[in-house]
């Protein structure tokens, strides 16, 4: 061999080789101390790898104290290799301190290292973006299909309960308004480790929080004592039950921006979207419409000066095509065709599936909509068998 291609030079090899090292002696950690100028980064890598954790405000800041389900009961060697794979997260931030508990053959030893012992150069952090467990991958999944007014956001901002903190697994975040909504999910730990969880939940104030617990932990009934919403599950989280404890949420936001928005609005413009109105006011289409509108009629979901609407009416004539007349109401700035020529008494004759001509509605056939649609369906599909003669509808 007379030349190769190292990624490798000198020093990058030692700061390497001195994180296997360290990495190496906290595979007989029965625990780990942590503090780092980037506390959400750890406590996402202490979740994803299955242990345990708490976040305790001391004068001098935040401290993460790490440990595995099985030390509360005895020394284990099984979570090492968890604290070993922390520590590569750990050390790509920029300012840290780890202090660990070694057992060393039998005689407990400390090791203390921070960012001037340990480094990463170059190595992407061990933290992956998936989820801490199967439970919440899957709750989220099936959250996101769901068409609601709320967004889910992962590991939200960390919570103060007393002298300690904890980092919920998500936030229900309302569509309308600044209103958050946190959840915790509640796998099966130990009862030592579900008590000092209840103990957080109860030190928390001025925070609105579901939790979802598994049933096998018998505390779903402790934490409804505690004013805490929460739901039982096996297996999977019930979208059901959370999106009907969202919707509870969602019916005292609607109440209170109601009242807030007065009961008459008069909008400027000549023709208006309530979405758009809503979208004006930050609230949602439902928390107008039981509001007032004198200057304009609400025709479906738009509202239209009466001015604009006789305009319309010496402009649209019988026998005009329904291409004709939805450019007339297009330049008006209206989408709803069917409802605003429903008010102005028009219905529109189809030929086949052909287009359509505006006539005068007849006494008698002020329909529904949805009678319309179901009833145009059925001729088109007719159609295709044989020949459709012509025939009206009404445009309500």
């Amino acid at each position: 061999m007379t030349a190769f291609e190292s990624r490798w030079d000198a020093d990058t090899l030692l700061t390497q080789y001195n994180l296997s090292l360290a990495q190496t002696a906290l595979f007989d950690a029965t625990g780990i101390e942590l503090s780092s100028t980037d506390p959400r980064a750890i406590v996402s890598a202490v979740k994803r790898l299955g242990l345990m954790y708490e976040i305790r405000v001391t004068d001098s800041g935040r401290i993460i104290d790490v440990t595995g389900p099985d030390s509360l009961f005895r020394r284990t060697r099984r979570y090492g290799t968890g604290f070993a794979r922390v520590l590569r997260t750990v050390a790509a931030t920029a300012e840290w301190h780890l202090e660990a508990q070694i057992d060393d053959g039998g005689t407990t030893r400390t090791l203390r290292l921070d960012q001037t012992d340990v480094s990463v150069p170059g190595v992407d952090p061990v933290a992956d973006p998936s989820y801490d467990s199967g439970v919440e991958s899957d709750f989220a999944a099936r959250f996101e299909r769901l068409d609601l007014d709320w967004s889910l956001t992962r590991e939200p901002e960390p919570l103060r309960t007393g002298h300690r903190v904890m980092i919920p697994d998500f936030a229900f975040d309302y569509a309308f308004g600044e209103f958050r909504v946190f959840f915790e999910i509640m796998g099966f730990w130990t009862p030592e480790y579900v008590s000092k969880k209840l103990s957080q939940l109860a030190d928390l104030e001025d925070v609105d929080m579901i939790v979802a617990v598994d049933q096998s932990l018998g505390v779903g009934e402790e934490i409804q004592a505690r004013d805490q919403r929460a739901t039982e599950y096996s297996g999977t989280v019930s979208i059901k039950a959370i999106a009907s404890m969202l919707r509870d949420y969602e019916q005292n936001l609607t109440e209170a921006a109601a009242a807030a928005i007065p009961e008459r609005l008069t909008p400027d413009e000549d023709v208006c979207r309530l979405e758009s109105l809503a979208t004006e006011y930050g609230v949602s289409e439902d928390v107008l419409k039981d509001k007032r509108f004198p200057d304009h009629r609400r025709l479906g979901q738009t509202l239209v000066r009466p001015a604009v609407l006789d305009r319309l009416e010496s402009a649209i004539e019988p026998g005009m095509a329904l291409t004709e007349a939805d450019t007339l109401l297009s330049d008006r700035g209206i989408e709803e065709s069917s409802a605003v020529l429903s008010a102005m008494g028009y219905r529109v004759d189809w030929e086949g599936l052909g287009g359509g001509t505006i006539r005068p509605k007849e006494s008698g056939e002020w329909q529904t909509q949805e009678d319309v649609f179901n009833r145009r369906s059925v001729r088109r599909a007719n159609s295709a068998t044989q020949t459709t003669p012509s025939h009206s509808t009404d445009m309500a």
